[in-house]
């Protein structure tokens, strides 16, 4: 817990100014918040709270740097974020009066202002035109904290080491990797941690990375590590041959523990990335990095690689709606004739379908050929098939044969663009997030409609659709550190109706179109938060198409393509924004 900081004068003015800077006060109304608050200390190491705690405070940090994690209900971290100087923290539980949602603790020595309800009306009374301000500000972070999301953090200290041979021509892949970096910051490097000068002060406005370039075979001390905001390795795709680098890097890793993001970059000399190469690096190594792949003479792998460790990637995320899924081939057609490179791709239901095709790095056209050859006129379901239901209309084989049909035995982890599906888990009744683990049962689990099709079921858990529980998955997107996200949601609010017949009775709609409109009313109010968590939203002009209409695949292609083509501009505009 915190416990009151005691700050020399000259320490006291500089948190003044910088609170001014960062709420948009002037220095008078800065300081007499500082007054009507409460300035703390919280050391290396310690709890600021804990998830589930009440909220009677929120805080704003002001010096050193604080590290979130969520973890689910069977006890494991499913999201973790830092948070630097200038940050609101716990502003989500204090507004809505909830438990908190994250655990909270110091990564460095911290100093925050804790404010309660008390020190707000204080404040109030000091001016209430500049109250008001403030909390049309916290009110603002407090819409992005339901999406997770943070700002970028203006100065960073980053490690990189390269585990290739500097005799290999893949060793140029370190340096492509350098010059993109250095293309969105103000890179500077470094070989030995003594070069870095003591003055750290960065302008408002500009991003800089201190990027410390330090030879693999060394160790990593203490006081290295809790400088560091993140560490990269580069490693060749042959790495796991190689037993002395293979004990290097689990070291590094082990040092590094939990609170430290870590990128592991694998080099593929090859234009394809090696099959199974993701679950041998993890079973190697465990689960505390996050993996990216570059291909041999890919520059889109690279200027992705570049804008993950920077935190600026793009995410795009793609909604379930059956049917209406396949005008995210059009739309990602779209963004492919105009060059829009995506980082990141995420959905549920058919979302998830079409995006794990695009995670493998396939252009527009490809896409749709695949698409053309599993759903030729309609579900691509035999008459035998299908029978009187016991776990679903449709047989899970026949499911299964699909979905095996289209991705055969590619994995999540070894396509070179990141990708997630959300199912609903019925054993537990939470959402699930596939990150791992063979396309198909990813895609076979997220599109799993109850009744019509068995569940797929996966170490005793029971998988359906994801369209229950997140039909428009922007949050996960954001919990992954996406910086940009593009969503295209294709289900509806208002889809259903009885319409009247010749003798006056209501014709009701059939069960098929019942039962999907039930599922996708699970997801309704997480489509209405994705709108306002994204960076573009987009809704195609799909609301003839029915959720069944598969046989209308073109004409439905055909409807996200013009309007992606349309967006463009757009989205161009959100992109080549600062």
């Amino acid at each position: 817990m915190p416990f009151p900081a005691v700050l020399t004068d000259p320490e006291l003015q500089n948190i003044v100014q910088l609170m001014s800077r960062k709420l948009d006060l002037d220095l008078q109304s800065a300081g007499r918040l500082v007054d009507v608050a409460r300035l703390v200390h919280l050391p290396r190491g310690d709890m600021l709270f804990q998830q589930g705690d009440t909220s009677p405070h929120f805080y704003l940090l002001l010096q050193g740097q604080l590290k979130g994690q969520r973890c689910r209900p069977d006890g494991q971290s499913d999201f973790s974020i830092s948070f630097y100087p200038g940050e609101m923290i716990g502003e989500l539980g204090f507004f809505d009066r909830t438990p908190r949602t994250l655990s909270i603790h110091a990564r460095r020595d911290c100093i925050l202002l804790e404010i309660d309800q008390p020190a707000l009306e204080k404040f109030s009374e000091y001016s209430r035109s500049v109250y008001q301000h403030l909390i049309r500000i916290l009110v603002q972070r407090f819409k992005r904290e339901l999406g997770y999301h943070t700002r970028l953090a203006p100065h960073q200290f980053m490690l990189l080491q390269s585990f290739l041979d500097p005799r290999d021509l893949k060793a140029q892949a370190v340096e492509d990797v350098l010059s993109e970096l250095s293309r969105h910051v103000e890179l500077r490097r470094w070989k030995n941690v003594s070069d870095i000068p003591a003055d750290k002060t960065v302008e408002p406005e500009g991003r800089l990375v201190e990027l410390l370039e330090a030879d693999s075979r060394g160790g990593i001390n203490d006081r290295l590590l809790d400088d560091l905001d993140a560490m990269v390795m580069v490693v060749d795709s042959n790495v796991i041959q190689n037993q002395e680098d293979c004990e290097l890097i689990r070291a590094q890793l082990d040092a590094a523990g939990d609170d430290l993001p870590m990128w592991l970059v694998v080099v593929h000399e090859s234009s394809a990335v090696e099959q199974n190469i993701g679950t041998r690096l993890r079973m190697l190594f465990g689960k505390g990095f996050r993996l990216l792949h570059l291909r041999h003479r890919h520059h889109a792998d690279t200027a992705r690689v570049a804008r993950h460790i920077l935190g600026l990637s793009v995410g795009l995320v793609l909604g379930g709606g059956g049917a209406r899924g396949f005008a995210h081939a059009g739309f990602f057609q779209a963004l492919d004739e105009a060059g829009i490179v995506i980082d990141s791709v995420g959905g549920t239901s058919m979302g998830a379908l079409v995006g794990a095709l695009i995670s493998t790095g396939r252009n527009a056209l490809e896409i749709q050929k695949i698409l053309a050859e599993n759903f030729p006129k309609g579900l691509p379901f035999r008459l035998t098939d299908y029978r009187l239901p016991r776990h679903g209309l449709v047989r899970s084989k026949a499911a299964d044969r699909v979905y095996r049909n289209a991705f055969g035995d590619w994995h999540i982890e070894d396509q070179p663009i990141p990708f997630f599906a959300v199912s609903c888990n019925l054993t537990t009744g939470n959402q699930f997030l596939y990150e791992r683990g063979p396309i198909w049962q990813a895609v076979r689990a997220t599109t799993s409609i109850p009744v019509f099709f068995e569940p797929h079921v996966a170490d005793q858990q029971v998988m359906v659709d994801g369209a229950l529980v997140n039909n428009v998955p922007v949050d996960c997107m954001r919990a992954r550190g996406a910086n940009k996200i593009i969503t295209v949601d294709v289900g509806q609010e208002a889809d259903i109706t009885a319409s009247g017949s010749a003798n006056g009775r209501a014709q009701m709609p059939g069960v098929m179109k019942a039962l999907m409109r039930v599922i996708e009313l699970g997801g309704i109010e997480k489509s209405r938060q994705a709108r306002l968590l994204c960076d573009y939203y987009l809704q195609p002009p799909i609301e003839k198409i029915g959720l069944m209409e598969f046989e209308r695949r073109e004409e439905i292609v055909s409807i996200g393509y013009e309007a992606g083509r349309r967006a463009i501009p757009d989205i161009l505009g959100l992109l080549n924004k600062k």
